[in-house]
């Protein structure tokens, strides 16, 4: 049994307090196979109970397959409407030493009722989404790897193209670390994001997103390690973006920026680590420019994670496919790595 709180969804666009409560059980039926079910009690803008079936399988060394069904019923609570939903996903996964891979696609039917709550499969709203997610890893060289995903999302609602939606947010990068001099590494990035939100996301002033976006940013990221305490890092993003404030008669308009990041590392006493950025953003298109500064503290936890609490005291995030400006303030931040 667990419980989470989201205080705020950067991938959706829903900004509101939302908790969840899952219980469930989980059965291995034998060395290449299990089952699990799953019911999930939801609080926020929607409150209801969902169920949700799976099973996981390894039907060879280094492939693994799972699939999952999800059923339940929803209600708004400014509404009252109920939605009534049922969705499937199947997730395939390959992974080696120098390669891993998963292809994932899933399905979501939403059938909500009218504001007049009456139900009537003529009248109600049916909103049907698909989501495909695709990543890989590929070791090159012993001091090169590539790295890619794609993710597309489309939506589509029975009430007309206004309320559809979609999502493209294809990357590629390669990584370079040298094995006979690691104290170097290196991040080059691209990043093609193509977002149109659908109508019943909103903002903090519950106003709708309608701005349409389609970007293409190239970072790169820089690190040197000084000594064995310090190190230093640099990373330079551009992004060749457009946007259009209307859903319905498209109007594109330039929307370019740069981004320029100073970092600086220090590791003290056995467990602790604490990084301080200096941040320009730079957006032509509007003659505008914005500086400031960033700082975190790490504790780390074993090996191969640290938790850390910061302070942004600018208003931009880093990730240039980011429009909104209400990034100020206090984050905590989880970092791994194998």
């Amino acid at each position: 049994m667990n419980y989470s709180l989201e205080n705020e969804r950067t991938d959706n666009g829903v900004q509101f307090r939302q908790g969840n409560l899952t219980s469930g059980i989980k059965r291995r039926l034998s060395d290449s196979s299990d089952v699990y079910l799953e019911e999930r009690y939801q609080n926020g803008g929607q409150t209801g109970l969902t169920r949700t079936t799976g099973i996981n399988l390894v039907p060879r060394e280094r492939w693994n397959f799972s699939g999952s069904t999800e059923i339940g019923k929803l209600r708004d609570q400014l509404t009252g409407a109920l939605t009534d939903r049922k969705a499937a996903g199947i997730k395939l996964g390959y992974g080696s030493e120098k390669m891993q891979f998963s292809s994932g696609v899933e399905f979501r039917r939403d059938k909500a009722q009218t504001l007049d709550l009456t139900d009537n499969d003529v009248t109600n709203t049916k909103t049907s989404t698909w989501l495909l997610r695709n990543n890989f890893k590929l070791q090159l060289t012993p001091d090169w790897r590539m790295l890619g995903k794609v993710d597309h999302s489309l939506s589509n609602s029975s009430l007309g193209a206004f309320y559809a939606g979609g999502y493209t947010e294809a990357v590629v990068g390669y990584a370079y670390r040298p094995v006979r001099y690691e104290r170097i590494s290196a991040l080059a990035k691209y990043t093609y994001f193509y977002n149109v939100p659908a109508s019943d996301q909103v903002i903090m002033q519950n106003t709708l997103v309608e701005y349409i976006q389609k970007s293409h940013v190239m970072a790169l990221d820089l690190n040197y390690d000084l000594t064995s305490n310090w190190a230093v890092g640099s990373k330079y993003a551009y992004r060749l973006g457009q946007a259009s404030l209307d859903r319905v008669q498209l109007n594109f308009f330039n929307n370019t920026a740069s981004l320029g990041v100073l970092r600086l590392d220090r590791r003290f006493r056995k467990n602790w680590d604490a990084m301080a950025e200096v941040r320009m953003l730079t957006m032509p298109s509007i003659r505008q420019r914005n500086t400031g500064a960033l700082t975190t503290i790490y504790r780390r936890i074993g090996n191969n994670l640290k938790a850390g609490v910061g302070y942004n005291f600018t208003n931009f995030s880093d990730d240039l496919t980011d429009l909104r400006y209400n990034h100020r303030g206090v984050f905590f931040n989880l970092v791994g790595a194998k």
